[in-house]
């Protein structure tokens, strides 16, 4: 069940608003708390001219708060932090999701279709200079399209504007440090006109999967080893008696949008979803897919082949952000081992079902 979300509870600081943060990059945290800055301010001054005492906390920063409610000492400490941090938000009053940038965090993408399954609303805040373009597809768009379909309402709050000059190095400066100004005054008037108007999230339709049905997220076949590595595991998948459908929004004809909202149909409608993981970084749509069917108790299977890892310490030494990582049900580093655990998985919900 959706909790309530009512001005009244934040102000008691029992619902605050979650800013979603990219957990790797330096310049990426500090966007983060310039967000927080200016929601904070802004919650705080609609709250009291509702006469409303806030009480904290009114915002949750995930690795600032999440480091500081727990002891370094905790036996699996980052699975502490992603348990932490799902509570958080399925309990947020909203989540406002900072995008930018080519190669969208998938941790971020991830809190944005599991809060969209939790019955959070969702701001998508963009900051680029520039719009995404599909071949075929006369659409201009802030966000990937399937990710734009999670979220209650789009932003942009103002980008660095690369066409203009500039007459020295002072200029360029003090030009960046009023987006950056102007970025926190938006933030501050969204949180305004969410406490004024409580936001209204976007709830999943309900009811259970089909048995046996896998959902296979290959990146929406934008990709022609994408495609080809679908195509292979539907067919094994397939040849073992599941019902296969794959994420084919970049391919065929009709609106993208509507390509999208299929994709993301398919995989609510499926007891397993494979997601795949390959790349630099997990692509963020397959990742706000995870997110999603994960928040609506689906099982998940993560692909990933490469041998890298991310080490920070022996407290973190992952392949992937730790929101990945924790909400796959199996972590496969083949294509035939991704079939396996999604057919383990298919086995394991109908002897549920038959029990």
């Amino acid at each position: 069940m959706t909790p309530p979300r009512s001005p009244e509870l934040l102000a008691a600081g029992r619902t605050p608003v979650y800013v979603a943060t990219r957990l790797y990059d330096p310049s990426g945290r500090h966007l983060g708390a310039i967000v927080e800055r200016g929601c904070l301010a802004g919650l705080r001054e609609a709250l009291i001219q509702r006469g409303l005492e806030p009480a904290e906390p009114l915002t949750f920063l995930p690795f600032r708060d999440s480091n500081a409610a727990l002891d370094p000492k905790t036996q699996d400490f980052s699975r502490a932090i992603y348990d932490l941090d799902r509570q958080r938000v399925e309990r947020a009053y909203a989540l406002l999701a900072p995008l930018g940038d080519l190669q969208l965090d998938s941790g971020v993408a991830f809190e944005v279709g599991y809060a969209h399954a939790s019955g959070t609303p969702v701001a998508l805040l963009w900051f680029n200079f520039f719009r995404l373009r599909y071949d075929g597809c006369a659409t201009m768009f802030g966000a990937p399209p399937l990710l734009r379909l999670l979220g209650t309402r789009e932003l942009d709050l103002g980008a660095v504007n690369l066409t203009r000059r500039y007459d020295d190095r002072d200029a360029y400066f003090n030009a960046l440090l009023r987006d950056f100004g102007q970025v926190e005054a938006s933030s501050a008037a969204l949180c305004r006109r969410w406490v004024e108007r409580p936001p209204e999230p976007l709830l999943p339709a309900p009811g259970r999967a089909p048995r046996r049905r896998v959902h296979l997220e290959f990146g929406g076949g934008q990709f022609e080893h994408q495609r080809d590595a679908a195509e292979r595991a539907a067919a094994a998948l397939e040849k073992a008696g599941a019902q296969v459908s794959v994420a084919r929004r970049y391919q065929g004809h009709g609106p993208l949008e509507l390509r999208a909202q299929q994709d993301l149909e398919a995989a609510r409608t499926s007891e397993v979803v494979v997601v795949w993981g390959d790349g630099a970084d997990v692509d963020a749509e397959a990742a706000a897919v995870q997110g999603y069917v994960r928040g609506l108790g689906r099982r998940v299977v993560l692909y990933s082949s490469g041998p890298r890892r991310i080490f920070t310490g022996p407290e973190y030494d992952h392949r992937h952000n730790l929101m990945l990582l924790y909400s796959a049900d199996r972590l496969a580093r083949s294509l035939d081992e991704a079939v396996e655990a999604a057919l383990e998985l298919l086995d394991q919900g109908s002897s549920s079902t038959a029990s």
